[in-house]
């Protein structure tokens, strides 16, 4: 799998994984609940991350494994919320109504197909931008390196000395004494 593809897969589980929980507790808040805080917060974000890293394990993410998993992020988030709120009465119930499941099922569609549409549209943009770096940046040939010649003035004092030079003794010994 190349390295767009990938991330165009890893971008589309990221926003499945926000948008179904996002939109479900908006559902939630506006059919009267509350907008989760504290351990159900927490536990909110735990299923839509793992909706979320599951949707975008796919190779190649399609329309219709995206709006399944929307639904099934929606439809986990409000049982979680419907499960932990407290409240069962007043039509927060663990089985979602008829009109309530209308609502999520045409969110999930219509999330899915976007959240497609953002993943292919991202790798089109990305194969674009690498084509046009490949045309547009000129990086020519690379010129050849430059040698250069170091030369020690001590080595080549000691090299055009005749005689001796360092190896002799110095000329104003005495030997006896």
């Amino acid at each position: 799998m190349s390295t767009v593809t990938s991330r165009a897969g890893a971008l589309c589980g990221v926003l499945v994984g926000a948008c179904s929980g996002l939109f479900a507790m908006a559902a939630h808040a506006v059919a009267g609940g509350q907008v989760p805080t504290g351990p159900t917060l927490v536990l909110v974000a735990l299923v839509c991350a793992t909706v979320g890293a599951l949707a975008g394990a796919a190779d190649q993410p399609r329309a219709v494994g995206l709006v399944a998993a929307v639904g099934a992020g929606q439809l986990l988030t409000h049982v979680v919320l419907a499960v932990t709120a407290g409240h069962h009465g007043g039509g927060h119930e663990v089985v979602p109504s008829a009109p309530m499941m209308l609502a999520h099922a045409l969110a999930a569609v219509a999330l899915g197909l976007l959240i497609c549409l953002v993943g292919h549209l991202y790798r089109v943009c990305a194969t674009v931008l690498c084509w046009l770096m490949l045309t547009l940046v000129h990086r020519g040939r690379p010129s050849a390196p430059r040698r250069h010649r170091t030369t020690s003035a001590v080595v080549q004092m000691l090299l055009l000395r005749s005689g001796l030079g360092m190896r002799a003794p110095p000329a104003a010994v005495s030997i006896g004494g």
